[in-house]
């Protein structure tokens, strides 16, 4: 509940100033740190002794309502006012004899009748005269009194004491009254001494601690210390039997001490209070003391409700039983005021209660309220209403009983007619409040657009946190932290990524206040919370991710009890079980058993009558955990899981909870595709209909990662039933869905996580369209998911955009700016990515706002002729663009149900498409060879060589049968020699052109994919065509040559052939070459290097990383790597040519397959035409023979580069030694254009090499990718 300050609680004589008053200590709790003197010095008028009193009151009330950071924020302003006032008044002051003259007046009239209804008239009559010059008097009377006779001096004595206890009660000049009345008291007890005058020295130590908890001046937390030291001291005097009235109201204001106390533990603050009202209310009998006992036991019941020790259900039912007591006495006909707030505490412990009916005590909630509001009328005490229509908003927006939209519905209409009293300029603080209630209740909404209503809940939250900040609001700024980061986590608008790491980083904030020893219940709500965002995380390892959910929920726990927060633990325990279904470390039987046993337990507090949601949601949690189970009778497991999903729906309804329902829908169709029980067709027909019910709901635009996953789910149904013309619409609406949040990323990393979400979509929808024969839509669909982000990189980088210049230079500007900036933006963003760090707000502001304006460019652009489809999805036509005469385009696809090839080949006339079905192969075929087989014999090549030897030729020979031969047959009979292929999936890991068959008429006794036809790669159509154009226009004239790096790196490996291959290479280049060797080859003078060469040559180690693939490089001198990153970060004009002679540099990493993040893309990235990398690790000698004899077929025989490739492959693997030898001997070959020095050093070591190479592994390792 929020905090209000009303004229009623601080006492002041006119209204109006008073009022002043207040908006002016609002606006100094709400103005930006620094700005305070700016307020108070426009607000000159306002600062007197007035203002100090108000501040006074107003720190007692937000220390009351828990705003320990406002209330000492204002402490330090009123401690600063109260000096400069203490200073003005004593210096205007100090030279008038009539504060003498008043002070003996007022003294005068105390001693004929201390009675207020006669004091405090004179006392207004002369608020001027009450200031620290009154106080000076009577600090010298002090001084004076041991000069009268005993006599006078105890009727002095008693005269002082009714001064303090006047002065203490008197509404006005607080700041002053309260050190006056210190004073007097202390005069009174230089002759009430504690032996003598027993019971008036205890009354002046009671007195003393009421004045000392009011006390405006000193610090709060020393006052509130000699407080209850005071209190204590007259209760060594005052005990039951002689002091009864006393010895309550001591007991009572003691309790009330220590409620405010700051010094010392909370919790045993409350113990001291709790028992100190209780000791009172032995005195305050409901017949004797009526008012007495309904306010201690109004007090009592909060103290209870605010208790930290014991258990929370039985304290929360101590204060509802003390708030009903209270009621007794404060009726609304005899105490209206104080009827309507306990009222309003009453309707606060209602809606906490743990025990009961939870629907039960909301409506008991909500009654309360309605009570309130007949005293606390708009007309009446407008800003008691408008926090009462607060507290009842927020009481329907968790009511169970009624329809629940209608009950959120009616909470806004509350909340907005608050707003109407609650202005920002007057009231920010309760304004903040206000917005952010009305967040939770539109991220509760059900009526509306769901994404609309998120907005307006960031909205309303972002408003709230610009007057809750840190340094004032600490509590209030930590928990809309956390609830906005709730709203990021369920956000559908903008980059899902992005929302849920800005959910992340709220929760990581608000944990810095809500600490488990400060706050443990908040600790617990948040790191509940954060624990949620983890196992949603796109960001990092999903293992790890999943790992701190558990640790989270476990830690959670710990705090929530079932004794002390049933509801919350129930809660956590059914998250904890869905991080269980999940998780993905550890026995997965085990897990499936611990996410039962958490759900079970669950449903022990989550009963259907006192949480219906709740129960329906794990009622859902518990048909996945059975869908998933091993354990048991799978058909059994199975249909438990369907009559949990059949029991959420009992809840979940269309109409009430649509996107619930639609989940539930969604989750009841994917168990009845598995069913066992019933016949397949009935089953699958019934799972059919769910998913489309779901999709009425489940739409590309309102939610779309919702329908992505509805959409496919049916689709890959349909089509798993050979229903591919049914299977169309549905990979339409995911291929939508998939678009809409791809557009909503506003960075490249984000892009990439809905890619991976998406994972075979592309595939199977272009699958699906090839079994319809409609080819060319598969290829416009297998063209638009691969590579994506590479192909909008080169088009948005590289295209001729000469017309828009000279057309629009303005555009053309605007255009470049954002391209340049978001271009920055991604460098950024993958050097954070390096070094697992997150984009600052910043940075994720600028990328959002330049992906507007560019989106914004494009669209304008299209607007001009011939730029009508600029940066839109390819199209069939757009693949065609990059044909080359007799070089088709072969996409290779692989799925579930089989594989694929679409051989594009060019004609005279129109192109032709040819499907060629490769159902020896499936995706599930594929990843058992690759984990079983291919890559753990590749990662152990150096323990066990001859095993990797054996396993690329059972692999290679494998590939002939299940994928080449059927392409090899087709374009050996249409006379094609060469071709491109565009693998897809994991197809791309493997040399497809090294597939081979036995064929006894061939020198190596084997048929090779390549021996007729030179296949070279490309990462799509797009790709090739920007590559040919930088063919196209680029010379080859200068070479700039890597050599060893690492030479001498003891970490590293020798390269001992590095050299012959470099020389070789220059040799080529003769005057127009450079080579950076040994230590002169560092990162940055490389990279320095690159922009000023058409021809890059690398013979130096190389790395790939599968999981992050950015870190995949090029090992440079002094143990830097020229990363991926580093590439992706160039921008050259136009190389015609990369070498990456080095170890596994055109491996893609195997996160995201189809985006082919590997070395060579980030080359052709850049501006490179074509790039030679490498599979595997490769042999120093074999790779060095292979590209001295490529320069040679390249540079002298005029070969095209991939030929060159070709060629010199052929020769490695088809010649013998001896004839290796004749080429490498001057003596022999005369003609050879290798330098006789280096030609004599390759001569020798392979003299002495005790193999040939005709194995795939000394040859097939390095591939062509581009032209």
């Amino acid at each position: 509940m929020g905090r209000y300050f009303v004229l009623g609680e601080v006492g002041v004589m006119d209204e109006q100033r008073g009022q002043a008053y207040l908006q002016l200590i609002q606006e100094l709790l709400s103005c930006p740190s620094g700005e305070e003197p700016a307020v108070l010095q426009r607000n000159q008028n306002l600062i007197d002794t007035g203002l100090v009193q108000v501040m006074g009151q107003v720190i007692k009330i937000l220390q009351e309502q828990g705003g320990e950071n406002e209330a000492r924020f204002l402490e330090n302003i009123t401690e600063q006012l109260a000096k400069s006032l203490k200073g003005q008044t004593t210096s205007e002051q100090q030279s008038d004899s009539d504060v003498m003259d008043f002070l003996m007046q007022v003294l005068q009239v105390i001693e004929q009748t201390p009675d207020p209804q006669i004091v405090y008239p004179l006392l207004e009559e002369n608020l001027d005269k009450i200031n620290f010059s009154l106080l000076e008097s009577l600090e010298n009377w002090a001084k004076k009194i041991s000069k009268f006779n005993p006599e006078e001096q105890q009727i002095l004595a008693r005269v002082f004491f009714d001064l303090g206890r006047l002065f203490e009660q008197f509404p006005f000049n607080r700041l002053e009254v309260l050190e006056i009345a210190i004073s007097s008291y202390g005069i009174a007890k230089q002759v009430f001494s504690r032996n003598r005058f027993t019971q008036e020295w205890a009354a002046i130590q009671n007195n003393l601690g009421n004045t000392y908890a009011e006390r405006i001046r000193g610090d709060r937390d020393k006052n509130l210390e000699k407080a209850i030291f005071s209190y204590r001291l007259a209760l060594q005097i005052y005990n039951p039997h002689n002091f009864l009235q006393e010895w309550a109201t001591a007991h009572n204001n003691l309790a009330t001490s220590y409620t405010e106390r700051i010094r010392g533990e909370k919790a045993e603050n409350l113990e001291q209070a709790i028992l100190n009202y209780e000791l009172a209310l032995q005195a305050y009998s409901r017949r004797d003391f009526p008012e007495e006992w309904a306010m201690t036991h109004n007090n009592l019941a909060t103290a209870f409700k605010n208790r930290i020790q014991g258990k929370k259900a039985e304290n929360l039912e101590q204060a509802i039983l003390n708030y009903e007591l209270a009621l007794q006495v404060y009726t609304y006909e005899d105490f209206p005021r104080k009827w309507a707030i306990t009222q309003n505490n009453l309707s606060n412990a209602f809606s906490d209660r743990i025990r009961g009916e939870k629907k039960d005590n909301l409506e008991k909630a909500i009654l309360a309220l309605e009570c309130s509001l007949k005293v606390r009328t708009r007309e009446h005490y407008p800003q008691e209403w408008a926090m009462t229509q607060n507290n009842l908003a927020t009481a329907y927006i968790a009511r169970i009983k009624g329809k629940k939209d209608k009950n959120i519905e009616k909470s806004i209409t509350l909340l907005e007619l608050a707003l109407q009293i609650y202005r920002r300029d007057k009231f920010p603080n309760d304004w903040a409040m206000t917005q952010s209630n009305l967040a939770i209740a539109y991220y509760s909404r059900i009526q509306g657009k769901r994404s609309e209503n998120i907005e307006k809940a960031i909205t309303s939250y972002q408003l709230a946190l610009q007057i809750y900040r840190h340094d004032k609001f600490t509590y209030d700024w930590a928990k809309n932290q956390s609830d906005l980061a709730t709203a990021y986590y369920s956000r559908i608008h903008g980059e899902r990524l992005e929302n849920i790491e800005k959910a992340i980083a709220g929760y990581q904030l608000a944990l810095k206040v809500r600490t488990e020893e400060q706050f443990p219940e908040d600790w617990a709500n948040t790191q509940h919370n954060l624990a949620a965002a983890y196992i949603s995380r796109l960001k990092g390892s999903k293992s790890e991710n999943i790992e701190k959910a558990i640790t989270s929920y476990q830690l959670v726990l710990k705090v929530r009890t079932r004794e002390a927060f049933p509801e919350g633990w129930s809660a956590t325990q059914n998250n904890l079980a869905a991080a269980y279904i999940y998780r993905l470390k550890d026995d997965r039987l085990e897990n499936i058993e611990k996410a039962l046993i958490a759900l079970h337990l669950s449903l022990q507090v989550r009963t259907r009558n006192s949480f219906p949601q709740d129960w329906a949601e794990t009622h859902n949690n518990l048909a996945a955990a059975y869908a998933f189970r091993i354990k048991g009778n799978g058909s059994k497991n199975l249909e438990k899981a369907i009559a949990a999903l059949q029991l959420s729906l009992q809840v979940y309804t269309h109409d009430d909870f649509p996107q619930d329902w639609a989940k539930i829908q969604n989750n009841l169709a994917s168990i009845y595709c598995r069913r066992i029980q019933g016949q397949k067709l009935v089953n699958t027909k019934r799972a059919i209909s769910i998913y489309w019910q779901a999709l009425t709901v489940r739409k590309p635009d309102s939610f779309p990662n919702d329908c992505r996953k509805t959409a496919r789910n049916l689709a890959n149904l349909y089509a798993d039933n050979h229903r591919y013309q049914d299977s169309l619409h549905p990979y339409q609406l995911a291929l939508t869905a998939t678009e809409n949040l791809y557009q909503a990323s506003i960075s490249r990393f984000g892009q990439e996580a809905e890619l991976k979400e998406t994972n075979d979509l592309y595939r199977r929808a272009a699958y699906a369209h090839a079994k319809t024969n409609d080819l060319q839509h598969a290829l416009e669909i297998l063209e638009q998911g691969r590579a994506r982000g590479l192909s909008e990189t080169l088009q948005r980088d590289r295209a001729n955009l000469d017309q828009i210049e000279q057309q629009n230079p303005e555009l053309f500007n605007r255009y470049q700016t954002a391209a340049n900036t978001l271009r920055n933006l991604e460098a950024i963003e993958r050097s954070n990515q390096l070094t697992n760090e997150n984009w600052s707000k910043s940075n994720a502001d600028q990328a959002t706002q330049t992906r507007a304006e560019l989106k914004t460019c494009i669209a304008e652009i299209r607007q001009i002729p011939g730029y009508e489809t600029f940066l839109a999805l390819p199209t069939f036509a757009d693949i065609t663009q990059s044909l080359q005469p007799h070089r088709p385009l072969i996409y290779l696809t692989i799925t579930p149900s089989g594989s694929l090839a679409l051989i594009l080949t060019p004609t005279e006339s129109e192109p032709t498409i040819n499907a060629i079905w490769l159902d020896n192969l499936n995706e599930s075929d594929l990843i058992k060879l690759l984990n079983e087989q291919w890559l753990p014999a590749s990662r152990n090549i150096s323990k066990n060589f001859p095993n990797w030897l054996n396993t690329i030729d059972t692999i290679t020979r494998q590939l002939w049968d299940q994928v080449m031969e059927t392409i090899v047959n087709h374009l050996e009979t249409q006379h094609i020699t060469q071709a491109t292929l565009i693998p897809t999936g994991y197809l791309s890991l493997l040399p497809l052109h090294a597939a081979w068959t036995e064929d006894p008429n061939t020198k190596t006794g084997r048929r090779y994919a390549c021996d007729k036809i030179c296949f070279t790669t490309a990462p799509n159509a797009r790709s090739l065509q920007t590559a040919q154009a930088i063919a196209k226009n680029t010379s080859v004239s200068t070479l700039l040559a890597i050599d060893d790096p690492t030479h001498n790196d003891p970490n590293q490996g020798n390269l001992p052939s590095s050299a012959a291959e470099v020389t070789t290479a220059v040799a080529t280049f003769p005057s127009q070459a450079k080579t950076l060797a040994h230590n002169q080859a560092t990162r940055e003078a490389v990279l320095a290097e690159i922009p000023n060469h058409n021809v890059l040559h690398f013979s130096c180690h190389g790395y790939a990383n599968f999981n992050e693939p950015l870190k995949s490089g090029l090992a440079m001198a002094n143990q830097e790597i020229l990363s991926l990153s580093d590439l992706f970060n160039l921008k050259l004009d136009g190389v015609r040519l990369a070498i990456l002679s080095a170890c596994e540099t055109g491996l893609p990493g195997t996160e995201l397959p189809d985006e082919v993040v590997s070395l060579p893309t980030g080359l052709l990235q850049a501006g490179v035409a074509g790039v030679v990398a490498s599979l595997w690790s490769v042999s120093d000698l074999s790779t060095m023979l292979l590209l001295t004899r490529f320069y040679d077929f390249w540079h002298n025989d005029n070969l095209e580069p991939a030929k060159a490739l070709h060629q010199a492959q052929q020769w490695l693997r088809d010649t013998t030694n001896d004839e290796k030898l004749d080429y490498y001997d001057p003596q022999v070959n005369a003609n050879t254009r290798i330098p006789k020095a280096i030609a004599r050093d390759i001569y020798n070591r392979l003299y002495d090499a005790d193999h040939n190479f005709a194995h795939p592994f000394h040859w097939a390792a390095f591939t062509y990718t581009g032209v």
